[in-house]
C-alpha cells in the first residue's frame, strides 16, 4: 500500500504541485479584482474600529490585524504600518465597500496590494511545475 502511494507522488507529484498552485494563483487573483471593483466603486463608509494593533513601530514587514465593525458583521482585515497609524486611536475610520455592504477595503489597500503579480507569478511557476510534471 505504502510502495503505490510513494509511487503515485513521484509520478503525478508535480503535476498535481503545479495544479494546486493554479488553483491557489486564481484565489489571489479573484481577491486583487475584488479590492479593484470596491475601490472603482468609491462607496466610502464609516467602519467602527474594535481593535488595533497596540504599537504601530513594531508592525514588521507583514502588518498588523485590526478588526472593524460595519453593517452588523466584523471585519478582520490586515494592513500596513501606514494603515496602523491612520486608524490607530480612533473609533471610527472611513473604508470602502461593494454594492451588498458585505466587503470592505481600507482606502489605499488596492492601491498597495501586490494580488495580481503575485497571482500571475505564482501561476507562471505553477503553469511550469505541472508542465515538467506532465511532461516526465
Amino acid at each position: 500500500m505504502k510502495s503505490k502511494i510513494i509511487s503515485f507522488i513521484i509520478t503525478k507529484g508535480l503535476t498535481i504541485g503545479g495544479l494546486f498552485m493554479l488553483i491557489i494563483a486564481v484565489v489571489v487573483l479573484n481577491n486583487g479584482v475584488l479590492k479593484m471593483r470596491i475601490t472603482e466603486q468609491n462607496k466610502i463608509v464609516t467602519a467602527k474600529v474594535l481593535e488595533t494593533p497596540k504599537d504601530c513601530d513594531n508592525l514588521g514587514r507583514r502588518g498588523g490585524y485590526y478588526k472593524l465593525t460595519y453593517n452588523g458583521q466584523v471585519f478582520v482585515k490586515k494592513g500596513n504600518q501606514l494603515i496602523c497609524e491612520t486608524i490607530i486611536g480612533k473609533s471610527d475610520v472611513d473604508v470602502l465597500t461593494n454594492e451588498n455592504e458585505d466587503k470592505i477595503v481600507f482606502l489605499n489597500e488596492y492601491e498597495e496590494s501586490n494580488d495580481f503579480w503575485s497571482g500571475i507569478l505564482l501561476g507562471i511557476i505553477g503553469i511550469v511545475i505541472a508542465y515538467k510534471g506532465w511532461k516526465k
